[in-house]
C-alpha cells in the first residue's frame, strides 16, 4: 500500500492569495458599514475559520465589543453577528477574483504531487458562492483540484473534522492516515 493518497490544500494564503489579502480589507469595510472601525490585525486574527465564525470572532473580541456597543449603545448578538455577514458575502464575491493568482509554486506542486499518483482535495473558509467566483480563475492558471469543501456545505466548519472528513468520501482515500492536510 502507498504512504500517502492525497493531499488536501487550503485556498486563500496557501494556493491563492499569497498573504490572504482579499478577504481582510473586506472584514474591515464590513465592520465599517456599521460605524466600527478594525484594524487589518483584527481582521486577520481568526484566519482559517468559516467567514461567520471569523465575524462572530472579531464582533465578540474585548477591543470591538466595547466599540460596538459604543456605537450601537447595545453589546452585540449573534444578530450583529448575521447582520454583518450579510454585508460582508457579497462584498467579498465582488473582489475576491481580484486576488485569485496562484501562490508562486503552488501548480508546480500540485504537478508534482499528481504525478506521483496523488489526489488534490481542497477546503475552504470561503462559501461556496465566494468560490465559484474563484474556481474559474484558479482553473485558467492550471489549478483544479479534485474536489472542493466550503465553509457552507456542511454543518460545521473548521476547526471541527467534518471538511476533511468530505475530503475523504469524495476523494475515496482511506485511513486518514494516508492524506496530509497542508
Amino acid at each position: 500500500m502507498k504512504r500517502f493518497k492525497a493531499v488536501v490544500f487550503d485556498w486563500a494564503g496557501t494556493m491563492i492569495d499569497f498573504g490572504s489579502f482579499a478577504p481582510m480589507g473586506v472584514f474591515v469595510e464590513a465592520f465599517r458599514r456599521f460605524g466600527v472601525e478594525a484594524s487589518i490585525a483584527e481582521a486577520r486574527a481568526p484566519m482559517g475559520a468559516p467567514k461567520r465564525d471569523h465575524i462572530r470572532s472579531m464582533l465578540f473580541a474585548q477591543r470591538l465589543a466595547g466599540e460596538w456597543q459604543r456605537v450601537h449603545g447595545v453589546a452585540p448578538s449573534e444578530i450583529d453577528v448575521d447582520r454583518v455577514y450579510e454585508v460582508f458575502v457579497p462584498m467579498n464575491e465582488e473582489v475576491v477574483a481580484n486576488f485569485g493568482a496562484l501562490v508562486p509554486g503552488a501548480r508546480e506542486a500540485v504537478e508534482q504531487l499528481r504525478s506521483m499518483g496523488l489526489k488534490i482535495g481542497s477546503t475552504t473558509g470561503y462559501t461556496r458562492s465566494i468560490m465559484n467566483r474563484l474556481l474559474p480563475v484558479a482553473a485558467a492558471q492550471g489549478y483544479t483540484p479534485d474536489n472542493l469543501v466550503c465553509a457552507d456545505d456542511l454543518p460545521q466548519g473548521r476547526p471541527g473534522p467534518l471538511g476533511m472528513y468530505r475530503c475523504f468520501i469524495d476523494l475515496c482515500v482511506y485511513p486518514p492516515s494516508t492524506v496530509v492536510k497542508v
